[in-house]
């Protein structure tokens, strides 16, 4: 290398300048790069060396245009133009390239230049982002921004300027600042000592909009001065804080409404600081705990509790919850005295989360307390009352039920010898007088149930069409002997099955229906039911019972339904009846989430209507086919010698009972308590119990039990059914509780005793049990 070539390499290896020289081609490649170059682009010399022209210039198109126009007009210079360095990382550069050519005068070399302009480049984005910054402050900000020359006339201002003030372009430009203000308004401002500073903060003031309406602003404003540090103008920001003081006005207010109600409140309300100081309350406070100020401020607010009430205070955890509503504590008044109050309590905190304090609202329950005792010792007295009443209603029933069974045991039994027409005739008409005995009874319990809560619905599957089907053929004996005709019609809407109270539906639609009859001379009786309202799960079914009777007068139509109550004071006279059968009816249908009404003219006849709802049962997947099975009524499959043991106190009552089971052909064995009982199962085995709830020595229950505990672990199940006068609600499942199967009530019914008896041998085995 000759000593002018070393010369120039070192002189370009010490620019500041990159210097580069490339070779154009389908590739371009770098066959010279300074330090210089190297250093911009982060790579050492020999790896750039190695890199082409794509991978260094970020536009390659930018730069083979370049190198092409500079054969025309050598030497070229190309502003901004993108390079990327080894990083990634863009590097921008102003570049000149020069055109070396052969002897040819072809294009051999292109050298190039580069200079670094990214901070420029950086510079010039920051001023730009500045200026859009400050142009989208400008024209969006949400506060007025006038700027005005020296002499304080308007020269700009931003769009939300003219929305505040209600001006355009000919109101503001040119006009003097002063103008804006009402003319004492602008010599109050003038007068303030704030305008010999070069920015002026937080000034509260009024502006006029262009109607003339007035409203509060706060402002802010800065001067500019030249070199010479005279002011050639300022700018205003201006904030509409008319709703801010509006709210303001409205909080004095309600802080002044908030003192009146807590002065006038008919409740002690205290606050106290994060300490539990006492540092505010009402007046009321000190009427109601006999205090001054010198007792209250600043002192603990335990102070107001006795120590073992403020433990339990303590132990509530309100700081920890935050709040607490309606604890009973005492407070201590200032004469020593402790009342009982009603504490709520509720804790202050600040926006990091820390308590600042507490409010707390105590009203005296002195009063209340007491009256609360008063109030529970009369429920506990109302309790025993109506223990002392459902106890007698159960002695009633049993005591009444007994003697009935005697009469109506050995009227059955009476009416099966040989009579004369007159005895027979005058001994039908004792049962029948008994059967009305009978049912006055049933109703009377039944509304005691209702009226007392305890009688609750069953909840099972059934048919509505097979409820009315039976309640009409059961009453039609009685219809023909009046010559009336009973129909019913379903609609063809009401769901097959559904889940309500069988018993009690059937108990509703015999009152109505014997009531028809009853009450009726000629024509139908019809009964009908149809949907109100349907879906997947429920429906609510209208039913109603038309008969063309004697009517009810208007002015009765609603205390028919009360109790002991009827249209006509002389129709318990003439027809018969206790006038309770619409009263429970209609507390069933309250019970089965209806209502019960009726329509009626006098002598033309009446329609009561009443409303139910039910639960739709799951449809049932089809049935398997199964064998066929004997479908011989009960009775004819019941085995013809049956071993009986009857458990029975009452003598005449246990004989009645015997002459009826052996007129069935079965045998018969007494025992007059539950300790009997067990001593014959130990003697010979039988095929059924009938046993009496209430004996003496050992009741039916305890009986039970024991008989129920011998058969544990065994395959032995003997069928009990109870037979007692105990037919209050709950009686029922007491027995079925005790472990018996069945249950008969008396007055026995024959058939219903022979059907409970039947029921056991026609059925599976492993079925018995539960029945």
């Amino acid at each position: 290398m000759t000593e002018e070539r070393l010369a120039f390499y070192e002189l370009v290896e010490h620019l500041d300048l990159g210097a580069f020289r490339l070779k154009p081609g389908l590739r371009e490649k770098f066959l010279f790069v300074n330090a210089a170059f190297s250093r911009m682009l982060a790579y050492a010399p020999e790896e750039l060396l190695r890199e082409d022209m794509a991978s260094v210039f970020m536009d390659r198109r930018k730069i083979r245009a370049a190198y092409r126009k500079v054969v025309e007009s050598s030497p070229l210079r190309v502003e901004d133009i993108g390079l990327r360095m080894k990083t990634g990382q863009p590097f921008y550069a102003s570049l000149l390239l020069v055109a070396v050519m052969d002897s040819r005068k072809r294009l051999k070399y292109i050298d190039g230049i580069v200079k670094n302009i990214s901070p420029l480049k950086h510079a010039e984005r920051l001023q730009r982002e500045s200026k859009e910054l400050f142009e989208s402050v400008f024209n969006n900000s949400a506060a007025a921004i006038i700027v005005m020359d020296r002499e304080d006339r308007i020269l700009a201002w931003n769009p939300f300027t003219e929305k505040m003030l209600g001006m355009d372009k000919r109101d503001l430009f040119n006009k003097p600042w002063s103008e804006l203000f009402a003319p004492r308004e602008w010599q109050r401002l003038s007068a303030l000592p704030i305008w010999d500073k070069e920015t002026v903060s937080e000034i509260e003031a009024q502006i006029r909009k262009k109607d003339q309406a007035v409203i509060d602003i706060n402002m802010s404003i800065s001067y500019f001065k030249d070199a010479a540090g005279q002011r050639m103008g300022s700018a205003a920001l201006i904030l509409d804080v008319s709703r801010q003081k509006m709210a303001e006005r409205k909080i004095r207010e309600s802080e002044n409404t908030i003192r009146i109600i807590l002065d006038n409140s008919a409740a002690a309300i205290t606050m106290t600081d994060a300490q539990e100081r006492i540092v505010s309350w009402n007046k009321f406070t000190e009427d109601m705990l006999g205090r001054t100020r010198d007792d209250l401020y600043l002192k603990h607010v335990s102070s107001l509790y006795p120590p073992e009430e403020w433990e339990n205070i303590r132990a509530a955890r309100i700081r920890e919850k935050g709040s607490m509503h309606h604890l009973e504590t005492r407070a201590i008044c200032r004469d020593d005295s402790v009342i009982d109050v009603d504490l709520s309590v509720t804790i202050i905190k600040d926006t990091n989360g820390d308590i600042t304090g507490s409010v707390g609202i105590m009203q005296d329950i002195t009063r209340q307390k007491k009256v609360h005792q008063e109030l529970l010792r009369a429920k506990i007295m109302a309790e025993e009352a109506n223990s002392a009443k459902s106890m007698f209603l159960a002695n009633m029933s049993h005591e009444v039920r007994t003697p009935m069974n005697t009469i109506m045991g050995m009227l059955d039994l009476t009416l099966d010898t040989q009579l004369t027409d007159e005895q027979r005739e005058n001994l039908t008409t004792i049962k029948n007088a008994a059967d009305i005995l009978l049912s006055l009874l049933n109703d009377i319990l039944d509304l005691s149930r209702v009226e007392a809560g305890k009688m609750q619905l069953e909840h099972i599957e059934l048919n509505i069409e097979n409820v009315i089907k039976s309640v009409c053929t059961g009453l039609s004996v009685l219809a023909r002997k009046k010559n009336l005709d009973l129909a019913w019609e379903v609609d063809p809407g009401v769901p097959a099955v559904v889940i309500g109270d069988p018993i009690r539906l059937r108990q509703v639609l015999v009152n109505l229906i014997n009531n028809a009859v009853k009450f009726a001379f000629r024509g139908e009786i019809k009964t009908r039911v149809e949907v109100v309202a349907l879906d997947d799960k429920t429906c609510e079914l209208r039913f109603s019972v038309s008969d063309q009777g004697i009517g009810i007068p208007q002015e009765k139509l609603q205390s028919i339904f009360e109790v002991f109550s009827q249209a006509d004071t002389s129709t318990t006279r003439k027809f018969g009846g206790t006038g309770l059968g619409l009263a429970i009816s209609s507390r069933l249908v309250d019970l089965m989430g209806g209502r019960i009404w009726v329509e009626s003219e006098e002598y033309k006849g009446s329609t009561f209507w009443f409303t139910a709802k039910f639960m739709v049962a799951a449809p049932r997947p089809a049935p398997e086919e199964a064998p066929p099975v004997d479908t011989q009524p009960p009775g004819r499959q019941t085995p013809g010698s049956l071993r009986i043991l009857l458990a029975e106190d009452n003598i005449v009552n246990q004989k009645i009972t015997v002459r009826m089971l052996e007129k069935k052909g079965w045998i018969v064995k007494t025992a007059d308590n539950g300790k009997q009982v067990l001593e014959c199962l130990d003697a010979e085995d039988f095929d059924v119990i009938l046993m009496d709830a209430q004996m003496p020595l050992m009741d039916g229950y305890e009986a039970t039990r024991r008989i129920r505990e011998k058969e544990s672990g065994t395959d032995a199940h003997i069928p009990i059914i109870a037979l007692t006068a105990r037919a209050m609600s709950g009686d029922r499942k007491r027995c079925m509780l005790a472990g018996m199967d069945g249950y008969v009530a008396k007055p026995i019914d024959r058939e219903k005793l022979f059907e409970a008896i039947a029921g056991f041998f026609n059925t599976p085995t492993n079925q018995r049990k539960g029945q």
